[in-house]
């Protein structure tokens, strides 16, 4: 079998092991299986033969029940929930500026990890956004990460344009989460690290059809959606074949008997992944995991278990990484 270069283009990565500890609930991990810090991700990565890891910068999900009140907001009269968001941006927008400015730390520390900053309206609206996208490419960012569900904004708020409009103009990619939220699309641990209850009612401010306003706008500016597994892969297809500037990661993989779906009739069956691929185009899918919630390694032999060229494997496990995020 083929040897491959693998960039893992979608994790994220905790401060300490206590943080850690607290943000992927595996019930039961002793803190020797955990390679959810920078040092230990290294380690990793050395021993699973991994070349490099991006950094989707987010703030830990012990500090996000602000985030969770807000969620809540969306029945509100808008003066009262714009103070009530102006309230929760006080509260959330010092917490990510931290972690942003810590995340370009670790990747200036370790060169084999690349840092994309978390970016949202919790910053102080167009002008504190366009100033963190500024601040954190002048600290060698690579790229902004954005979770429209987490952070429940849509990405086509104008609100959002002046940071999309300073993003391509420094050439900076965008990452954006685009999956169910607050659930993953498939299951590979029980209990799940990630999510254990499932909401109704939710709204779906990262549907991929929320971003076609936006790259219609932006024809210049580079736009990864994440999750192409998840729900509405349809949609994701239709933006692939109208808007060149968009692309894909594949993190946490396809429904697959050894991948449980949450919602069977949503996701995109491993069967049918070939196919999808090469309607939207080989050289616009990133391999990508969300390590060390999900381990990399099923992901990785389900891309190698595809009937796909070696060329096709080696493109969506680094050389499209490596071309557009500029790694």
């Amino acid at each position: 079998m083929a040897e491959f270069e693998i960039i893992d283009a979608h994790i994220h990565l905790a401060r300490t092991l206590e943080e850690e500890s607290n943000y992927w609930l595996f019930a039961g991990r002793r803190a020797c299986d955990r390679y959810g810090t920078p040092e230990k991700a290294v380690e990793y990565m050395k021993r699973e033969g991994i070349s490099k890891m991006v950094i989707m910068t987010l703030i830990a999900r012990q500090y996000r029940g602000p985030l969770g009140e807000k969620a809540k907001l969306a029945s509100l009269p808008e003066k009262e929930r714009r103070e009530a968001e102006r309230k929760i941006g006080e509260q959330v927008g010092p917490k990510i500026r931290e972690v942003n400015e810590w995340s370009c730390g670790v990747a200036k520390r370790f060169p084999q990890l690349v840092s994309f900053s978390c970016l949202a309206p919790e910053l102080g609206g167009a002008e504190g956004m366009v100033k963190e996208v500024e601040v954190r490419a002048s600290q060698g960012a690579k790229g902004i990460k954005l979770h429209p569900g987490m952070f429940s904004f849509f990405p086509d708020d104008e609100v959002m344009f002046p940071a999309y409009e300073k993003c391509q103009e420094l050439g900076l990619p965008i990452l954006a989460d685009s999956g169910t939220w607050p659930t993953p699309h498939v299951l590979v641990e029980y209990p799940s690290p990630v999510a254990v209850v499932v909401q109704q009612d939710v709204i779906d401010y990262a549907e991929p059809k929320n971003w076609a306003r936006v790259l219609e706008a932006f024809p210049k500016l580079t736009i990864v959606l994440a999750h192409l597994g998840s729900a509405w892969w349809d949609e994701r297809v239709e933006l692939a074949q109208k808007y060149p500037n968009i692309y894909f990661d594949t993190s946490q993989g396809f429904a697959a008997p050894d991948r449980i779906p949450y919602s069977t009739h949503r996701g995109l069956a491993e069967a049918d992944v070939p196919r999808i691929f090469r309607k939207i185009g080989m050289d616009r899918i990133l391999f990508g995991t969300d390590f060390p919630a999900l381990a990399p390694q099923l992901q990785i032999e389900q891309i190698m278990r595809l009937p796909l060229t070696n060329e096709e494997k080696q493109k969506v496990l680094a050389d499209n990484a490596k071309r557009v995020y500029q790694i």
